[in-house]
């Protein structure tokens, strides 16, 4: 259940064993702290900061713990839409209605996207027409492209996105989005996203049949992989490697295996099925 800003301050500092003198000192009275708790009064943002550094806290972990313990239905949906490995249709169909409702209630231009990614990603798995799915997407795209520097959310979309452009196109994009992640440094793990973004540049050149500058952009993706233990990306491009190598030298199949037993030892045996497909097309190309 949700609870009052003050009222989880309170509760977490007890918890703690944490004296009121002890979390407000140097930052607002104690009497001032004693109210808010209490929910007389409102507290500035930068006394705010403060307490929580004393709390030993983040704010995404107070607010995980003020909505009790579970993240907020929007936060939900959001986790829910970036965590998808693969495009399933019945989980996209029902983030988009669960949206759509929310919509009806609140303006959220995040979530407007979202709803757009969703009927992109829905119109490709139902048509594999990816002029058609494209065209949800294009606002977002158009609206991104105009920014200086993308943001988290923003570098998210734009992994999600990113197969559904032309090559050169993606290329280019990609670069883009390296330089902001390059700005995040060692801010929480965004870095991996680098991952998932050289995954989707990897299978755009291996369509097109660049089969040595997929290795290279793979190569550079499963250093990441082992950087993070991303055990299940990692066997992803184990897999495309051996495609790959299989085109140029003819004798990649101990990188395929390498990779199908990694998906077997983690039981992710859906991913595994999509790719065995994703072999058999190459083999036939």
């Amino acid at each position: 259940m949700f609870k009052q800003t003050g009222e989880t301050l309170g509760i977490i500092r007890r918890n703690k064993g944490y004296s009121q003198k002890y979390v407000s000192s140097e930052v607002i009275t104690q009497g001032a702290f004693s109210k808010f708790e209490k929910l007389n009064s409102d507290i500035g943002l930068a006394a705010f900061e403060k307490i929580l550094m004393k709390l030993e806290l983040s704010y995404d972990e107070f607010k995980y713990i003020q909505n009790g313990y579970e993240y907020s239905y929007r936060e939900q949906m959001i986790n829910r839409f970036f965590g998808l490995t693969y495009n399933d249709k019945e989980v996209l169909q029902n983030l988009l209605e669960e949206a759509t409702i929310y919509l009806n209630h609140k303006e959220d231009i995040l979530i407007e996207d979202l709803t757009r990614l969703c009927k992109s990603l829905i119109l490709l798995r139902e048509t594999n027409n990816i002029e058609d799915a494209r065209v949800p997407i294009l606002e977002v795209w158009n609206r991104l492209a105009k920014r200086n520097l993308l943001y988290i959310s923003d570098l998210y979309f734009i992994n999600t996105i990113l197969f559904l452009f032309p090559l050169e196109t993606a290329l280019e994009i990609k670069k883009f989005a390296f330089r902001s992640i390059n700005k995040y440094k060692e801010f929480d793990k965004v870095e991996r996203l680098k991952i998932n973004i050289s995954i989707n540049i990897m299978l755009l050149l291996m369509k097109e049949h660049r089969f040595e500058e997929a290795l290279v952009e793979n190569d550079e993706a499963i250093i990441l992989c082992k950087k993070y233990s991303d055990y299940l990306r990692l066997a992803i491009c184990y897999i495309r490697k051996g495609i790959c190598i299989s085109h140029l030298t003819a004798d990649g199949d101990e990188w395929i295996l390498k990779g199908k037993s990694i998906l077997t030892a983690i039981e992710e045996f859906n991913i595994l099925n999509i790719l065995e497909d994703e072999i058999e097309r190459f083999k036939a190309a």
